[in-house]
C-alpha cells in the first residue's frame, strides 16, 4: 500500500499561545480508524488525549509517522502584519515542512491538506511551488472529517496545543482559558495582564482582541466599523471612504467582522463584502461579479 499524509492545525483562532499544525503518515489509513482518528473537534479532551497516547504506540511500531510544529504568537504576528504575508501563507510554508518531514521518513505519494481558504485548488497549487516534490497534493475544506489521517492530524495538533496552554497555566500559575477571544476566562486574563511586557510573548499582538485593548493605531475598532470612530491611518481611511461612504449608496451596511482577520465587513443585496487586515478584498455571494464590478468602478482593491 502507498504510504499517505494528513496535515492539520489547532490554534488558528486563539489570542494566547501558539499554533500547533501536525502531519500525520501512514500506510494503512483503517488502523488510524481502529484507533479512533476523527475530526478532533468531534472528540472530548479525554478522548483526545487516549487516541493520542495510541497514536504514539503506533509510531513507536513504525506504522505510522507523525510530526508538529508550534508556531509562536510573534512568528504569527509577523505574518499577520508582513506587508507581502498573512496568516494562510504562513500555514503553506509550515505544510510544506511538515510534509517534507514525511517524505523523508517514508515514501509518501499523497497528501491531503485541511485547506484554511475556499479556493482550494489555488492553495493546492501554490502548496506545490513551494514543496518542489513528487506528490499529489489534495487540498480540500474540512478534510479532518473526511479522511482519517488528517483527523489524526488534528488531534496531535490539538493535544499539542492543549498541553502547551495546561503548561502555561501552571507556570503563569494562571487561569487564562481556552485563549480564543469569546471565552470569558481568556478576556479577564487578557485585560488584566495584556501590559504586562513580561507576558507579551504569550500574547498574539496582532489580534483585534489585544489591539482594542491596548489601543494599537492598526486595527479598526468596533467603533471604526460602526463609522463611530475616526480611522487612524490613510490606508484606513481610503478604505472607510470606499466601503462605507459608496456601498453604503448601493445597499450595503456594515456589519461585525466574524474573526480578528477582518477589518470590514458588508452586507449588501446577495453579497458580502470582507476587508482583510492583510489587504485582501473578498466577495461573496449569488451577485458577487455584479459587486465586484461595482467596487472596481469605485477603486476598491
Amino acid at each position: 500500500m502507498a504510504w499517505i499524509c494528513g496535515v492539520e492545525e489547532a490554534g488558528r483562532g486563539p489570542v494566547i499561545g501558539p499554533m500547533a499544525m501536525a502531519s500525520c503518515w501512514t500506510e494503512d489509513e483503517e488502523l488510524l480508524r481502529k484507533v479512533g482518528c476523527k475530526d478532533s473537534k468531534q472528540l472530548t479532551p479525554q478522548q483526545r488525549e487516549e487516541v493520542f497516547e495510541r497514536l504514539e504506540s503506533l509510531k513507536e511500531k513504525g506504522t505510522i509517522g507523525f510530526s508538529v510544529i508550534l508556531l509562536s504568537p510573534a512568528e504569527i504576528d509577523a505574518a499577520v502584519e508582513g506587508e507581502h504575508d498573512n496568516l494562510n501563507k504562513l500555514e503553506q510554508r509550515t505544510t510544506a515542512t511538515l510534509i517534507t518531514a514525511a517524505l523523508k521518513d517514508e515514501k509518501v505519494t499523497t497528501a491531503y491538506i485541511d485547506c484554511p481558504t475556499t479556493n482550494t485548488k489555488k492553495y493546492a497549487d501554490e502548496l506545490a511551488r513551494i514543496l518542489k516534490e513528487d506528490v499529489e497534493l489534495i487540498a480540500e475544506n474540512k478534510a479532518d472529517e473526511r479522511y482519517p489521517v488528517v483527523g489524526a492530524a488534528s488531534i496531535i495538533a490539538k493535544v499539542t496545543r492543549d498541553r502547551e496552554i495546561e503548561q502555561l497555566k501552571r507556570k503563569l500559575n494562571a487561569n487564562l482559558g481556552s485563549g480564543y477571544p469569546a471565552d470569558p476566562l481568556t478576556q479577564q486574563f487578557l485585560r488584566e495582564n495584556y501590559r504586562k511586557k513580561e507576558l507579551r510573548s504569550i500574547f498574539r499582538t496582532s489580534w483585534a482582541s489585544y489591539k482594542n485593548l491596548a489601543g494599537a493605531a492598526g486595527q479598526a475598532t468596533l467603533g471604526a466599523f460602526a463609522g463611530f470612530e475616526k480611522p487612524k491611518t490613510p490606508k484606513l481611511e481610503r478604505d472607510m471612504k470606499i466601503m462605507y461612504d459608496k456601498l453604503l449608496a448601493h445597499g450595503f451596511s456594515y456589519a461585525e467582522p466574524k474573526t480578528q482577520y477582518e477589518l470590514v465587513r458588508m452586507n449588501g443585496p446577495d453579497a458580502t463584502v470582507i476587508k482583510y487586515t492583510t489587504g485582501k478584498l473578498l466577495v461573496q455571494g449569488k451577485k458577487k461579479a455584479e459587486t465586484e464590478t461595482i467596487l472596481k468602478r469605485l477603486g476598491a482593491s
